[in-house]
């Protein structure tokens, strides 16, 4: 299970790489418009809002399974190693917890938007299917945080303290 959320979790983490590409020829394409010609290329605002939504969810799951989150761990220098190993399986099961219902009340809103088929301002692109990119992100990143506290939890119970 490890392997296939990690796999998940890199995946994600090269498509939003390459959305993220794309943003930045867009991006640079409506600059050179607006500044060559003065016409600004229409929907701009639009894909870059999207996308640079979709690059944040599809990531957060890669940069978790990495354990590359910032963190400020001088508190958890001063503990014994089982209770740091413990402290982070704590850590990482309520962040399980805060993500699964995070991920839940994205996917209520998710269907909110479908229902009152909400749209982006000047293109009408439909909003609903970006809310599920960010629910699948924020699953990945819940299932790689379970399994962290899982795996902090048994390194804590089966630690050899001599």
């Amino acid at each position: 299970m490890k392997r296939w959320i990690e796999q998940l979790a890199r995946f994600s983490h090269r498509l939003a790489q390459c959305i993220l590409f794309m943003m930045a020829i867009y991006i640079t394409i409506d600059v050179l418009s607006r500044w060559m010609w003065n016409k600004p290329i229409l929907g701009a605002v639009d894909f870059t809002e999207l996308g640079l939504s979709m690059v944040i969810f599809l990531s957060i799951a890669y940069t978790h399974v990495k354990e590359e989150h910032i963190s400020i761990d001088f508190v958890f220098e001063r503990f014994p190693k089982r209770m740091q190993l413990v402290l982070h399986a704590i850590i990482h099961f309520l962040t399980f917890i805060l993500m699964v219902l995070i991920g839940w009340s994205t996917s209520k809103y998710a269907i909110r938007l479908y229902n009152a088929n909400t749209t982006t301002g000047d293109l009408t692109i439909p909003l609903y299917p970006i809310a599920w990119v960010a629910v699948i992100g924020l699953s990945l990143f819940a299932l790689s945080a379970l399994l962290h506290a899982i795996r902090y939890m048994h390194k804590g119970v089966f630690i050899n303290d001599s």
